[in-house]
């Protein structure tokens, strides 16, 4: 029986969905055999065409590469309202998840069945269609469209990460000036007509080592995806912008919320992190 571990959110545990391999029985969807499950389905089937319509009606442009998304306070209020409309949904969810597993669970997964895989995927499901119900009913609610919503949430994941990212350019930039002083002062020595034949090798394969390293830095600065000198201005300015909502920003990071949000209709037009990881 193929287990499946799905990870839902920061701190919320691990919930085991055992026999996951069982929910399609010959390929087919039986709607007897499923129940709540395939109801689920069909819902989540016209939740798309909902999420494709409020893309539509709400037009948003993500920014191009190399560019980032310019936060401002009015949309984060708007967007962090949505999230708060939302997320309890998902909270209830957390609780049957414990319990689904206190259930099902353990190291050994004794009690793995075709009944707890039913249980499972209802309960999977049918978080997937609840969720995506109150998200919904919040973008229509505050006039925003899943795309900016996604797109808003992928810039501020991205600015949370941004401080140790500037941080290891700074030393990054350090050690290439300190490489390159080495490499000058190699450059010196190997003007000397009094090395023999092998101290000039030794010092010439020190130098190419060197040269070496700092030529990779540079690839790693003219890498593709690299922010413009506009995008790092605006990244900075979100930043700080950011500040201003520290404790919302820490409440709102949930991998697994986002994770089923996002994706389909909702995510089609998103540059950045889809925070869903299933194994």
């Amino acid at each position: 029986m193929k287990k499946v571990l799905i990870g839902v959110g920061i701190g919320c545990g691990v919930i085991m969905l055992v026999g996951v391999g069982l929910l399609v029985a010959g390929g087919i969807w039986a709607k007897n055999t499923f129940g709540g499950t395939f109801e689920a389905a069909q819902k989540m089937q016209a939740q798309e065409l909902e999420l494709v319509q409020l893309n539509q009606s709400h037009p948003f442009q993500a920014p191009p590469e190399g560019e980032v998304l310019a936060l401002d306070s009015k949309r984060m209020d708007t967007y962090f309202a949505i999230r708060a409309e939302a997320m309890p949904v998902f909270k209830n969810f957390e609780q049957k998840s414990k319990e689904f597993e206190e259930k099902h669970g353990g190291d050994d997964n004794k009690n793995a069945n075709f009944s707890a895989a039913m249980e499972g995927a209802n309960l999977l499901v049918g978080l997937v269609a609840d969720v995506r119900t109150a998200y919904i009913a919040s973008l229509k609610k505050h006039g925003m469209s899943p795309a900016e919503f996604q797109s808003i949430t992928s810039t501020v994941y991205t600015t949370m990460m941004a401080e140790g990212m500037a941080q290891a350019k700074v030393a990054m930039a350090e050690g290439r000036k300190s490489m390159e002083k080495e490499i000058a002062e190699l450059d010196k020595k190997l003007e000397s007509d009094s090395l023999s034949d092998e101290e000039r090798t030794a010092l010439e394969q020190s130098r190419d080592g060197l040269q070496a390293a700092v030529d990779s830095l540079d690839s790693q600065e003219d890498a593709p995806g690299a922010l413009s000198e506009k995008g790092q201005k605006v990244a900075a300015a979100n930043a700080e912008l950011l500040k201003k909502y520290d404790d919302r920003v820490q409440m709102m990071a949930n991998a697994a919320f986002d994770g089923f949000v996002t994706g389909g209709a909702g995510g089609e037009m998103v540059n950045g992190v889809n925070a869903q990881d299933v194994e």
